[in-house]
């Protein structure tokens, strides 16, 4: 199954580019751009084998025709399946991302830093019910890639994948692994604030 995800993702990622090669309009800047979207992502968690669901938004602020600075928030929901180990698991990112704009296309990669608020369900460690484990904060690390494709002047379609690497450590027992595979699809917002100018075709 995540192998079937993966695949369709990447197509849907190439998909943006394959579609701006065949437009003929100017490059247009993403510089002074303010893009905001929001999705469902699914997250895949390496290490219990296990799929997850998260509301996920971003605000992005374009301040340079290639670089970025954008702020994710995942709001964690559901857990697939009869294993349900975290009752809590929201996640709030700060980074810079690189752009490869191409006509109305956009290729982008970055590293986020973060934080993870985690906490479990009710477990037994030593024989003993932990009955209310604490809400607590992991440090978290993230890279993604993506694309997106601006088919009107104030709305998007994007798509990316993001790897979240971290560990959560428990009051009581062993550590857990954060490790996960998590991808975003849907339509996005954006406004210029300065026009930019657009780069002839060669």
């Amino acid at each position: 199954m995540a192998k079937k995800v993966f695949l369709k993702l990447m197509l849907i990622i190439a998909l943006p580019g394959f579609v701006a090669a065949q437009q003929k309009d100017s490059t247009a800047s993403l510089s002074k751009r303010l893009i905001v979207q929001a999705t469902i992502s699914p997250g895949y968690m390496f290490s219990k084998g296990l799929w997850n669901s998260y509301f996920h938004s971003t605000l992005e602020w374009c301040f340079d025709k290639r670089v970025s600075i954008r702020a994710d928030g995942f709001y964690f929901f559901s857990s697939q399946g009869d294993y349900q180990p975290f009752k809590i698991n929201h996640n709030l990112l700060l980074g810079a991302f690189y752009h490869f704009p191409k006509k109305k296309g956009d290729f982008y990669f970055g590293v986020q830093p973060g934080a993870a608020c985690v906490q479990q369900y009710s477990y037994i460690y030593n024989d003993s019910t932990i009955t209310n484990p604490k809400l607590q904060v992991a440090p978290i690390m993230t890279a993604a890639i993506g694309a997106s494709y601006f088919f009107w002047k104030y709305m998007n379609l994007f798509a990316a994948v993001k790897f979240v690497h971290g560990t959560y450590i428990p009051q009581y027992g062993k550590t857990i692994s954060l490790n996960e595979l998590r991808i975003s699809a849907g339509v996005g917002w954006h406004i210029q604030f300065k026009k930019g100018k657009a780069h002839p075709k060669k």
